[in-house]
């Protein structure tokens, strides 16, 4: 009898293997990068949800195949979940916190992704029609810091467009002195908006994948899966960055401070080639806690991700059978909404 595993992952391509794969810290993980190795070898491509003239779209027409979010099928691919992604060491000035994925590729880092599974409805939607259902989402402080300096690792690479970008930024930052004081920044509050929607909107022509978002659907809020309850959304990280700008205000929120956040540490990566993880994204708190950036919740992102595979999903729930393999519902404890559902199915599936 076959050990229970997940489709695409194995002892050759990935630090979890075995228990690994189960723990209710892991899954939540794991599933999302075998749900986009079976997607890709499918032939189906996530729903990019990109920039495009400051206005976050969700399309299906980039040029964003699976193999470019996930790594290609025929590569020496290696999926490193809750790593260091080595090519940002040079700007952190003290080391970062980990990133949900690392994908290496022939030994070297290629990509780091943070990985969001999202369910469908959320509670702020569940009660909308089922046309208006969207998820949550929650960015963490190192979700944010990857995101910036994935634009500052491409401006880098891109001397003209670098230069738009931080002559952009240089009003709002030079006119801040005291990163931490809340009147200071609320006094600053549309310039800094201002500053940061105009460096995004330079960066859009360089954006590329960042944060995976895995969907899946439920029936209202109980266990019970759609028939078509799976699919992909991925993010670019310049349109990670553009939530905050389109959601901050004059008052003091933790949208304003991500813009304030990430005015000053990309504009910093930019001018001295580092900035400080500590100071900004760890700190900085101004009068919020400091354990989330900022949350969306679904009334938002139905509004952002609209797309007729929000509303049907490509993967159909029967095909739970094709990713979790060998047995391996029987390895979840569900003490999560996800593990519950997937067990559930798998479970009523077998009878």
């Amino acid at each position: 009898m076959s050990e229970p595993a997940l489709y695409g992952l194995g002892t050759a391509n990935s630090n979890r293997t075995s228990a690994d794969l189960w723990g209710k810290n892991q899954f939540n993980s794991n599933f999302p990068v075998s749900l986009c190795i079976y997607m890709r070898d499918q032939g189906l491509s996530p729903v990019a949800v990109t920039c495009v003239d400051g206005r976050i779209a969700a399309r299906t027409d980039v040029v964003w195949d699976m193999e470019a979010v996930i790594g290609g099928r025929g590569e020496n691919a290696f999926y490193l979940f809750e790593s260091a992604f080595d090519p940002y060491a040079e700007y952190a000035r003290r080391e970062s916190d980990k990133i949900d994925l690392v994908i290496a590729v022939d030994g070297s880092h290629f990509a780091p992704r943070e990985i969001k599974l999202t369910v469908v409805p959320d509670s702020a939607t569940v009660s909308d029609s089922e046309g208006d259902w969207g998820p949550e989402l929650v960015m963490r402080p190192v979700s944010s810091a990857h995101a910036m300096m994935s634009i500052g690792s491409n401006l880098a690479r891109n001397p003209t467009v670098k230069d738009e970008v931080v002559e952009a930024l240089k009003p709002a930052y030079n006119q801040v002195d005291g990163w931490d004081n809340v009147s200071e920044i609320a006094t600053n509050a549309s310039l800094l908006a201002d500053s940061l929607d105009a460096a995004l909107r330079i960066a859009e022509p360089l954006q590329r994948p960042f944060l995976i978002q895995p969907i899946w659907k439920t029936q209202g809020q109980s266990l019970e899966l759609c028939d078509r309850c799976f699919d992909v959304f991925t993010w670019s990280d310049v349109a990670v960055l553009r939530i905050p700008v389109d959601r901050a205000s004059v008052q003091v929120s933790r949208t304003l401070r991500e813009c304030a956040r990430h005015t000053r540490g990309l504009f910093e990566l930019l001018t001295i080639g580092s900035y400080s993880y500590e100071a900004i994204y760890k700190g900085m708190s101004l009068g919020s806690q400091t354990d989330k950036s900022y949350s969306v919740n679904g009334k938002v992102m139905s509004k952002y991700l609209q797309h007729s595979r929000l509303r049907s999903p490509r993967i159909a729930r029967d095909s739970l059978t094709e990713i979790v393999l060998n047995d391996g519902e029987r390895e979840l404890r569900p003490e999560r909404r996800f593990d519950a559902a997937v067990v559930a199915h798998m479970l009523r599936s077998q009878r």
